[in-house]
């Protein structure tokens, strides 16, 4: 039997999140929610979600995007396999674009239909198990790379190699020598690129 989709659902709002996942868990998905920035990621402690619905006008700057695109720019630096349907109440124009900078993969915005949000999911996932199946039949990864131009080559150059690491590490449980081989580098060298950015293994992979 296939395991159901898991989705997190973040939004401050109880009522919303309960009709949200309602309705999702109806269509056969796996919902956990989270009502703000700090539970959102302290989610991602115990389970790797592929989709994350989320909402940009939480407290304590609910008036605001300030909130969601935290969480979009952690994920997509700690995360970057994940995709994330953004819901907003804010001014459409101005959210859009600030979040699909940050790499959202969808953006819908509030007050938004039951069949409208099952489409935005079915969309997602179906992307998402495509990318899964490049990755591991032809070994084909697209990433995002948010860089102004003019800035030069080593800030794309950093960036890329941050997100690739990233990436081959969680796909191999951060098993060193497994991704030192996928990346064609030594392991001192992949040591040596896990210190320079920081990287630490994720607790639920301990």
């Amino acid at each position: 039997m296939t395991e159901p989709v898991k989705i997190l659902l973040v939004d401050d709002d109880p009522a919303l999140r309960g009709m949200v996942a309602f309705a999702l868990e109806g269509e056969g998905y796996a919902v956990d929610e989270a009502e703000s920035q700090t539970t959102a990621k302290a989610a991602f402690d115990h389970t790797e979600y592929p989709i994350v619905i989320l909402d940009m006008g939480m407290p304590p700057n609910e008036h605001t995007t300030k909130e969601g695109v935290d969480v979009l720019a952690w994920l997509g630096i700690y995360h970057p396999m994940t995709l994330v349907l953004v819901l907003t109440g804010q001014e459409a124009q101005t959210t859009s674009y600030e979040v699909l900078k940050e790499g959202a993969f969808d953006f819908l915005e509030k007050p938004i239909a039951e069949a409208e949000l099952l489409l935005a999911v079915k969309r997602a996932v179906l992307f998402y198990q495509q990318s899964q199946k490049l990755r591991s039949e032809e070994g084909i990864q697209k990433m995002q790379i948010n860089a102004p131009m003019g800035g030069g080559v080593k800030p794309v150059r950093n960036q890329a190699e941050e997100k690739m690491l990233r990436q081959v590490l969680a796909d191999t449980n951060f098993n060193v020598h497994e991704s030192a081989r996928r990346l064609g580098l030594k392991r001192e060298n992949v040591y040596y690129l896990i210190k320079k950015y920081n990287i630490e293994r994720p607790e639920y992979e301990q």
